[in-house]
This record gives structure tokens, C-alpha cells and sequence, in this order.
């Protein structure tokens, strides 16, 4: 079925209701499909015209694809923005890279091709880049997350359907799809819980909490309200963390297990490092739980983010509402959550009944 541009307000069904047809023959009339009487085709057409309806012409090839049964056609590009000059850069931080692949492979079954551009290139401005994606007849965009300091976002939207990609832009409020990162923390506290652990505490640099729109620390500060066994202990949230503030904080507050991310800033998280010099053993001492496991973490227990299922819930999103003609920046905010599920590692202790891992 077609469907009416944003700024419209007249339906497929009115048109369909006042040239007196089905809806079904409204729209097969509206793409020519052909099997329409001539006569019909016309009056719905000027009933369309009459009532000022425009359909998405990008949607009615797909229909006209289902209906002859053809594979996916090429149907346009999808442009991935990334915020910086190096476009190796973000690639050095594994979830990142993780939702870029993902991204290309699901858009590639819709008919899409994904092509990158920095926002922050030499000469680049947010104007000279719109115009650069509305000349190539670029609709969808999709925001790639960045692992340092946020910066100001500013585009054209009304020309665009934009949707983020794992992580949420406040200003403006876009569609964004993102981990549940509440639910991350929940999910550790209580698997820790159950292997005896009491003084847990949350260490990440503060932009990553908040371009999580404060969710690391807001399913952290749940945690002894979930579990009244275990300590309340002020998170770590440095502006840059180090090795210094971090162990004294462990000292301070006798952190039993620390809840962390595994890069910061591109370079992996020394934290085993840094307390092995302390004379820390993670398996006896602190332990160590990150909530987004990646190749930098590989041997660590933690979080799976589902990265991959991140960046092709994206694609989904940004397809569908360049199908549906939804451009701009929504009335109200749609948030899509990907939930997460544990992964074991040699950075805490076993089970009960199990061995730890080597």
C-alpha cells in the first residue's frame, strides 16, 4: 500500500473512497500497474491530483517489484555520517565497526547501497554536505555513534529521514536505535550478585554516559534498589580516566568488581593492567565486567551489546521511513532498544560449580 508524504494530509483510502475504487485498485492505479481499466486509471489519478495526494514513487517500485516477484533492484544509497577527518578513525573502535558492517549487509537486502561521508572533513560544512546528498538523490542518512566528545549536530533534516545508529542525538530529537544499556547494567549486577560480589561499581569516562542519554548510570543507580545486598558506591565518571584516579577510587571504596566499556577514546581499556600493577589478581581481587565486549575485551566476562543487530535495526528504521517519505525531525521521538545477553570471561569469578577460566 502507498502511503501519503509527511507534510499531507489526505490518504490513500480518501483517494480510493472518492474515486469510488478499492484501495488496492487506488494504488495500482496510482503506479500503473497496468491491470486498471483506463477509464479508472484516469479518474483516480485526477481524484489524486484533485486532493493534492502524492504517493512515494521509491515504494510503489518496490510493490511493483513484489508483485512481478523479482529479487531486490538497485534503489539508491544510504548515507552513513561519521564525525571525522580520518575516515580510519572511528574503524579503530570495534563496535563501531561492527554496526557499519551490519548496516551495509541489511541495506544491500533492501536494494541499497551505504557510502560514508565525514561531517567533519577538511572544508566540509553541514550545508555543503546537505547539498552534496540531495544532488546524488541521497533521502536516508543513517548517524554513526562516536567514541569521544559529542559535538553539535547540524543538517538539513527537513530533506532527510534521519536515524542514529547506537547512540541518541539530543538536539534534535531523532529516531534513533540504540542498546538497552539500563537493561546491560541490570543483567551484570545480577550475575555478579549470584557469584557473590557486593561492591560493584560503574568507571566509564562521562561522555559515554552521556551519549547513552545517561543510561550506564541510571541502570547502575537501580542496582541497590534491584539488590539490597549490595553496596551503593559512587561511580567513577572522569572526564578521562586514568590509572591513578582509578585505583584510588578502588581503594576508597573497596570495589569488589568494576563495571566498565573497553575502549576509551580508541585505545583499549588498561584496567587489567592497571590493577595487575597494583598487585591486583582479578580472579582473587577486583573484578572486571565490561559492558560492551569486543575484541578489545575478547577474554573478559560481560556484555554483548549485539552490535550487528544494532546496525541492521538502523537500516530498517532509516528504509522504512524513506519509504514512507518521513522526513525531518519527528513530532515525537521513537527509540528502538536492542537487548543485550552475557558472555563469561576470565575477569571474575566461576559459578558455583564450575572452574574458572584459564
Amino acid at each position: 500500500m502507498l502511503s501519503v508524504t509527511p507534510a499531507g494530509k489526505v490518504t490513500l483510502q480518501d483517494v480510493a473512497a472518492k474515486a469510488g475504487v478499492s484501495i488496492s485498485t487506488a494504488s495500482r492505479s496510482l503506479t500503473h500497474a497496468g491491470n486498471v481499466a483506463k477509464g479508472t486509471e484516469s479518474r483516480v489519478l485526477a481524484v489524486a491530483e484533485a486532493l493534492g495526494y502524492h504517493y512515494n514513487p521509491l515504494l510503489g517500485e518496490v510493490m511493483r517489484s513484489t508483485r512481478r516477484g523479482d529479487p531486490n533492484h538497485y534503489l539508491g544509497t544510504l548515507a552513513y555520517i561519521t564525525p571525522y577527518d580520518d575516515v580510519q578513525e572511528w574503524r579503530a573502535t570495534p563496535t563501531l565497526c561492527r554496526h557499519w558492517s551490519a548496516a551495509r549487509e541489511q541495506a544491500a537486502l533492501f536494494g541499497f547501497g551505504v557510502t560514508e561521508f565525514a561531517l567533519t572533513s577538511h572544508g566540509m560544512t553541514a550545508r555543503r554536505l546537505g547539498e552534496i546528498l540531495r544532488a546524488r538523490g541521497i533521502t536516508g542518512i543513517l548517524l554513526a555513534a562516536f567514541p569521544k566528545d559529542p559535538f553539535e549536530l547540524i543538517l538539513p533534516w527537513e530533506h532527510f529521514a534521519t536515524v542514529p545508529v547506537g547512540h541518541m542525538v539530543q538536539n534534535p530529537q531523532l529516531d534513533c536505535v540504540v542498546s538497552d544499556h539500563t537493561q546491560a547494567v541490570l543483567l551484570a549486577g545480577r550475575v555478579l550478585a549470584a557469584r557473590g560480589y557486593r561492591r560493584i561499581g560503574l568507571a566509564i569516562e562521562s561522555y559515554q554516559n552521556s551519549i547513552t542519554n545517561h543510561g550506564w548510570a541510571n541502570g547502575y543507580a537501580a542496582l541497590p534498589a534491584e539488590n539490597p545486598a549490595l553496596a551503593a558506591i559512587p561511580p567513577h565518571l572522569p572526564e578521562r580516566i586514568a590509572a591513578p584516579g582509578f585505583i584510588e577510587w578502588v581503594r576508597q571504596h573497596r570495589v569488589d568488581c568494576v563495571l566498565t566499556l573497553s575502549t576509551f577514546r580508541n585505545v583499549p581499556n588498561q584496567m587489567r593492567e592497571w590493577l595487575a600493577e597494583d598487585g591486583v589478581n582479578c580472579l582473587r581481587g577486583v573484578g572486571l565486567v565490561s559492558l560492551d565486549v569486543t575484541n578489545a575485551t575478547a577474554s573478559w566476562a560481560g556484555i554483548d551489546q549485539n552490535s550487528d543487530e544494532i546496525g541492521r535495526a538502523a537500516v530498517d528504521l532509516v528504509v522504512s521511513k524513506v519509504r514512507a517519505g518521513e522526513q525531518g525531525i519527528p513530532k515525537v521521538r521513537r527509540s528502538l532498544l536492542v537487548h543485550c545477553h552475557w558472555r563469561d570471561g576470565n575477569t571474575i569469578r566461576a559459578a558455583v560449580g564450575e572452574k574458572a577460566c584459564a
